[in-house]
């Protein structure tokens, strides 16, 4: 015999309520002039937010994409192809604001890129740029 389904009562304390909530992205906090991972106290602080996508950014975009350590995924970027071949300057700065942006739209907590902008001193190419992400927008000025 079956139960009687109609008279199931479940009280509210047996009942686990979920948040739906943007999944955490965090990662090691990172100190790119001394190319080591940051200590605080003995330990490696974990960021999140808009330091997460911070460091992400500084890594994926020092990484060459297709490295073998990287092999068969879409992390790294493209633009170290540009370095030491000599092109027109507007084809240049079109060419690493669309390989820049391929790298950081793969990361789903960066929605869009803006505000690019590109400086060249020389032997020397500075970025700029306004990421629209989950958590806001993060600018990144001076990426060299």
């Amino acid at each position: 015999m079956l139960p009687n389904i109609s008279r199931l009562e479940i009280s509210s304390t047996d009942v686990e309520q979920v948040t739906s909530q943007a999944p955490a992205h965090k990662t090691f906090a990172w100190d790119f002039e001394a190319g080591d991972f940051v200590l605080k106290d003995g330990k490696i602080p974990e960021v999140t937010g808009a330091e997460y996508v911070k460091v992400w950014v500084e890594k994926a975009l020092r990484t060459i994409k297709g490295i073998i350590i990287y092999e068969g995924t879409d992390y790294g970027s493209a633009h170290h192809g540009l370095i030491g071949r000599s092109f027109d300057r507007e084809f240049t700065h079109a060419e690493l604001e669309r390989t820049i942006k391929e790298a950081l739209l793969i990361n789903s907590v960066i929605t869009s890129v803006s505000n690019f902008e590109v400086e060249t001193d020389e032997d020397r190419v500075t970025l700029s740029m306004t990421l629209n992400t989950i958590y806001g927008e993060v600018i990144m000025s001076n990426v060299q």
